[in-house]
């Protein structure tokens, strides 16, 4: 089947449904046409017509006109034969029935986004979206809804390539409505290459053929185009010669940083070999600080609470890497030499403090039975 040709109403495309695209339906487990226009394939079947109003689909933008104001509503012409409808919670700010004319009044040209059309073509619009806007500037240019896919061109070539030439701000609705905004001169060129693009619509090439078109209305009017470029001057022998020291100077500059690199890889060096060193010190240190650890007090005598440290000489009996065993148990023990410590009147009253609110200050636990508790 050839995928690109005209096809007319009820024509059989295919006998997959999954096929179906825009411009055809599907009857019997077939997808016909539903339009007259040109069939098309790019992953389903689709007819563009050839002639023909503007239906409006869901996520369409457009432009459209004020008609009718409501208390709740703005209602706008949008090129079809159904209404649009803009309900005020799809403005963006709270707007008071008084106020609905004050933000958009009859004739204002709007540009909206198509947010659903059900199967009574009651369009809804919004104004919520970024690209929507209010258009107080410029011109419109129409042309039927079936041309539009040809200004926009293959990719966007089109329609890059008339604001690359004109330097005009232009936006195609998906209604056929066209708005531009720029240099008098430059839309009055730009209007006559769309009458052309509409007229040709269906030669090969036409991207080209238009490019051409508006170079030459340029070269009428006694201008150029906006995206010709302008030829580089060309430097004289003096220039040349006053830009060799600058290039001199940048390469010294380059020395004096690869200088202050190595400078700083020598400090960092510098700074790794101590902090190798600190860790010798620490680990000494902590050594230290666990063998003390591994000291446990086994018998001490006891001291009163208003004693003092020249009145009674303290004992310590201390064991390391050993468990002692509670008196009266059948464990032997240990024939290891068990450090003797004897600490007699060197003794300061801070330890001793110490000493002594470790070993007598804890009341003992209460035991009692379970119903005193």
């Amino acid at each position: 089947m050839d995928k690109k040709r005209i096809v007319i109403p009820g024509e059989l495309l295919s006998d997959d449904p999954a096929m179906s695209g825009s411009g055809t339906y599907i009857s019997g487990g077939k997808v016909y046409a539903s339009v007259c226009g040109l069939l098309t394939q790019k992953g389903k079947l689709s007819v563009h017509p050839l002639t023909g109003p503007y239906m409006p689909k869901r996520n369409d933008l457009l432009i459209g006109y004020v008609t009718v104001v409501t208390s709740s509503n703005w209602i706008f012409d949008i090129n079809c034969p159904y209404e649009g409808l803009l309900h005020v919670t799809e403005y963006p700010l709270r707007v008071p029935s008084e106020e609905m004319t004050q933000h958009f009044g009859i004739g204002d040209t709007v540009l909206l986004k198509v947010t659903d059309v059900n199967a009574e073509m009651k369009v809804e619009l919004t104004y919520k979206d970024p690209v929507c806007k209010k258009l107080t500037r410029g011109r419109l240019f129409e042309v039927p809804f079936s041309k539009v896919s040809r200004i926009i061109g293959r990719s966007g070539a089109m329609i890059s390539m008339l604001k690359a030439k004109t330097g005009c701000d232009i936006f195609v609705g998906g209604n056929g409505r066209i708005w531009m905004n720029g240099d008098s001169t430059d839309m009055d060129i730009l209007m006559s290459a769309l009458k052309k693009i509409e007229s040709d619509a269906r030669l090969p090439g036409l991207t080209d053929l238009t490019a051409a078109f508006i170079d030459e209305q340029y070269e009428a009017a006694g201008r150029k185009a906006h995206d010709v470029v302008q030829p580089k001057k060309s430097k004289s022998v003096s220039e040349s010669v006053d830009s060799v020291p600058e290039k001199k100077a940048k390469t010294v500059t380059r020395k004096k940083k690869s200088d202050a690199v190595e400078d700083s890889k020598q400090v960092i060096e510098s700074a790794e070999a101590a902090l190798e060193e600190l860790p010798k010190k620490e680990r000494k240190s902590k050594k230290a600080a666990e063998k003390d650890s591994k000291l446990i007090p086994a018998v001490g005598k006891s001291v009163a609470v208003g004693d003092s440290v020249e009145d009674a000489a303290v004992e310590f009996d201390f064991v390391q890497n050993e468990t002692v065993a509670p008196a009266g148990s059948d464990v032997k023990k240990s024939t290891a030499k068990r450090p003797r410590l004897t600490q007699p009147e060197a003794f300061k009253q801070e330890n001793c403090s110490c000493f002594k609110s470790v070993f007598f200050t804890h009341p003992p636990v209460h035991q009692g039975n379970k119903s005193d508790r």
